[in-house]
């Protein structure tokens, strides 16, 4: 149980973290070290660097698409979503299957939340951050993330319980 505390402890650090410090450098290091503590201490599932580095490639995907296609903006005018969040990603990887383990029960619970959730996730920390803003009509870019996130999480309920991800070794 200390492992999912400790987890949801990490994880509730990095969000504001990575939101609201302006420093990539300060973001990183935290990153780093909440990546080495998951890893070493708090992670018991084989193969949980693979698991992270793939949720963090689908998690760039999407910012990616979504920031390329004007949805959201950076306000320096890059087509890429910014460093703070890309490093939430990595966060975000390490609590899905542990503080978030929850998520793995139902699919459909998983798709409200994400559906509710994410949109409100991006929308606060772009409120917070203030280097992100929506397209206007706000509409638009809610209603993408709202699909988006509601297909998302129970992917990746789905995905966690696949063989490459729950096992040591391949056959």
């Amino acid at each position: 149980m200390w492992r999912f505390a400790a987890n949801a402890l990490l994880f509730d650090i990095a969000w504001p973290l990575c939101v609201l410090v302006d420093s990539v450098a300060v973001i990183a290091v935290f990153t780093l070290a909440n990546l080495f503590i998951h890893l070493r201490f708090v992670a018991n599932k084989p193969n949980e660097w693979l698991w992270i580095l793939v949720i963090w490639c689908c998690g760039a995907t999407i910012d990616t698409a979504v920031f390329s296609s004007g949805l959201l903006r950076n306000d320096n005018g890059s087509p890429f979503p910014p460093p703070w969040l890309l490093l939430l990603w990595v966060n975000f990887a390490t609590a899905l299957r542990y503080s978030m383990f929850f998520l793995q029960k139902s699919a459909a619970l998983a798709a409200v939340l994400g559906g509710v959730f994410g949109p409100f996730s991006y929308w606060t920390g772009a409120w917070l951050n203030g280097t992100v803003e929506f397209q206007q009509p706000v509409i638009l870019p809610v209603v993408v993330l709202v699909i988006i996130w509601a297909l998302f999480l129970p992917f990746t309920t789905w995905l966690a319980r696949r063989r490459i991800f729950t096992e040591a070794s391949y056959a």
